[in-house]
């Protein structure tokens, strides 16, 4: 079957005048690969796509997809070699390379095409339903295959944001009904010690670290970019309540998260979709819910300025007030502001009760406390200054609880 499609490709090409020589072209990659010389391998992979450009211009889009296919069944030897001698992402790496300089200039429904055949060539929705709909701490490694399959061949060779939503609504629209796990699969935070590289960080947002921790903004910033691509491209067209719909499932994966965590992924969304978030608390009556998260979101934005002033939460200040002016009538308003300084006290009354308790991280526990008083203080700050300077009656009924 194999030599058929050669012969076939060969026949193609030379119908339109052109032979291409492929054992010419893929020959002294092999030499470079024993002698681990990643800069030529990289080059060549990408003058073997200019190659097929080049040749395969002037042919329709089933011929050039030929000829795409037939070339990367010539590359499978060398492939298995780089990831035998090199690693498997460096091999992935060597086919994102290739593919994207083929592909330049193509259409969408072209691009299309191509998506379609390197699924069916590398197999990779069996691969992705192998991981997928099994338990979260199965196949670890598996998880690391198949994350950095997709991520170096299609997701991070895109040249722009409009590529890159092509990419990633054709991965996801396979599994329309587990979109969050597999964001969380393809985006979520890795491990960082040196015998879990690269492997998937399924425990880390369900756990609690300190307000002053950058960690979890670190390794959910590429998962809260892809939110974002997400929320602005037209391809997915999400309503309000399909986001959150997915804001909430995938703060319930693997568990539910630390509400910190979940504050700090609202806060790399913005404020635009922070308010979203905290809307659809007080209009679903889950006043709790949106008290404590108002919370530990007031504690993120505060440290993540570098300091705790009445500047640094005026950003928390317009969120909160932006949500709860969907409210109707001044008394629900104001026992949701209420509510949420309750959840404040009770917080910084618990971060007191762990002062007492701690023993090993008792600096970080009274770091957070800090962070906490201070923060309040700040907010009470804003709120009085508004008061004072406001020309409405009712904003000034509005702050007069919390002064």
């Amino acid at each position: 079957w194999y030599q058929r499609r050669v012969r076939e490709a060969v026949v193609s090409t030379q119908s339109t005048g052109l032979t291409i020589d492929t054992q010419l072209v893929i020959r002294p990659i092999n030499a470079w690969v024993d002698e681990k010389d990643y800069k030529s391998i990289r080059a060549r992979f990408v003058e073997i796509g200019k190659l097929i450009r080049s040749t395969t211009a002037l042919l329709e889009t089933e011929q050039k997809l030929d000829c795409v296919e037939i070339f990367l069944y010539e590359l499978e030897v060398t492939y298995h070699k780089i990831c035998e001698k090199i690693s498997l992402r460096f091999a992935y790496e060597c086919i994102g390379l290739f593919l994207y300089r083929v592909i330049v200039g193509w259409k969408e429904p072209a691009l299309k095409e191509v998506f379609h055949l390197i699924n069916r060539l590398s197999r990779m929705k069996e691969r992705i339903d192998k991981v997928l709909f099994a338990p979260h701490d199965a196949n670890l490694h598996y998880q690391r295959d198949i994350r950095q399959f997709v991520t170096e061949v299609f997701l991070k060779k895109a040249t722009t944001p409009h590529q890159r939503s092509l990419w990633l609504s054709l991965v996801m629209n396979m599994y329309p009904e587990n979109q969050p796990r597999l964001l969380f699969l393809l985006y979520g935070p890795l491990q960082s010690h040196s015998d879990g590289a690269g492997l998937i960080d399924w425990n880390l947002l369900i756990q609690c670290s300190s307000f002053h921790s950058k960690a979890a903004y670190h390794k959910l910033k590429d998962l809260a970019d892809a939110i974002g691509l997400i929320l602005v491209s037209p391809r997915f067209s999400w309503n309000n309540t399909r986001f959150i719909q997915f804001f909430h499932e995938i703060t319930m994966t693997p568990e539910p998260w630390c509400l910190e965590n979940s504050a700090k992924l609202m806060y790399l969304l913005g404020h635009e979709t922070s308010v979203k978030i905290l809307q659809n608390k007080l209009l679903s009556d889950k006043i709790p819910e949106f008290s404590h998260l108002a919370f530990h979101l007031a504690q993120v934005s505060a440290k993540n300025s570098g300091e705790c002033t009445p500047d640094s939460l005026h950003w928390f200040i317009n969120v909160v007030m932006e949500s709860v002016s969907s409210l109707s009538g001044h008394h629900r308003r104001n026992n949701a502001i209420h509510q949420m300084f309750k959840a404040w006290r009770e917080n910084v009354q618990s971060l007191a009760e762990e002062l007492d308790d701690a023993i090993e991280e008792i600096e970080e526990v009274r770091d957070d406390l800090h962070i906490a008083i201070s923060n309040l203080s700040a907010v009470a700050q804003i709120l009085m200054e508004s008061a004072a300077n406001s020309a409405s009656t009712s904003h000034r009924y509005y702050t007069g609880n919390e002064e």
